[in-house]
């Protein structure tokens, strides 16, 4: 008999087991995150591991289950919940114009399709409050694309972008016992020194630019966090953001 089934039946033996116990089971059954490497994947392109090698996170991945057990009681309700979202590891995606969740599974097939979803309205806001482990990929693009994508450049794109950062830490800020926030910049002049595109360098010459890192200046107001990790960054300001981040709530600013 399949674990839901049973624990459905036999509920109330089952909340006589040990809470380690009872989370042992679920953590069998239900949807669940994991680091899967991305190059024993069958069918995965070089265009698509090109496209998404200067973000963090790629090769976390859920592995899908079942959550018919949160329908059998409040209380196992409630302790599934708390590991779903407590326990895994969530890949938000922050550009100008929206704050996704991209979600990637692996199939029975080792496939990794992805889908994104607009994080802020996709979850509520009690399940919000229960994501511990965070890893944030903030998307600069360089002047020239973000004129052709958003008819804003300079000034005006750092600003759009941190207005979006933000919208994040606003809810950061409210999470308690936040236990690992990694926070990863793409910048849009330096991914194309690394991955350098004909059409583009004839447009406009590239040039590294760190103002751009000021886009991260919200996370400042994020503190308590167990882990704290800042890449894609200058040493010094990596040092600086990690250091605030990982203060304790309540403690003077330095």
């Amino acid at each position: 008999m399949e674990f839901h089934r049973l624990v459905s039946t036999d509920k109330t033996s089952f909340l006589r087991l040990p809470l380690e116990l009872r989370r042992n089971v679920y953590a069998y059954i239900l949807p669940h995150t994991e680091a899967f490497d991305l190059r024993f994947q069958r069918g995965n392109g070089e265009a698509k591991q090109q496209s998404e090698s200067n973000k963090e996170g790629n090769e976390i991945v859920w592995r899908l289950g079942c959550i018919s057990i949160l329908s059998t009681c409040r209380q196992i309700h409630d302790e599934c919940v708390d590991m779903i979202y407590g326990d895994n590891t969530f890949v938000i995606d922050v550009s100008f114009d929206a704050i996704e969740f991209n979600k990637r599974w692996r199939t029975a097939n080792n496939l990794t399709p992805g889908r994104p979803y607009l994080f802020l309205d996709h979850f509520s806001q009690r399940n919000l409050m229960k994501i511990r482990n965070y890893v944030v990929n903030v998307e600069h693009v360089d002047d020239y694309t973000g004129m052709i994508k958003f008819n804003y450049s300079g000034q005006g794109l750092t600003a759009g972008i941190q207005g979006k950062v933000q919208e994040l830490v606003d809810l950061l800020v409210l999470v308690p016992n936040l236990r690992r926030l990694h926070v990863h910049l793409i910048d849009g002049a330096i991914s194309r020194l690394r991955f350098p595109s004909a059409r583009v360098l004839r447009v406009q010459d590239v040039t590294i630019d760190f103002a751009s890192q000021t886009v991260l200046n919200p996370f400042m107001g994020v503190s308590g966090v167990c882990k704290a990790t800042v890449t894609g960054v200058s040493e010094t300001y990596a040092t600086r953001l990690k250091t605030s981040m990982a203060e304790t709530r309540g403690a003077p600013r330095r």
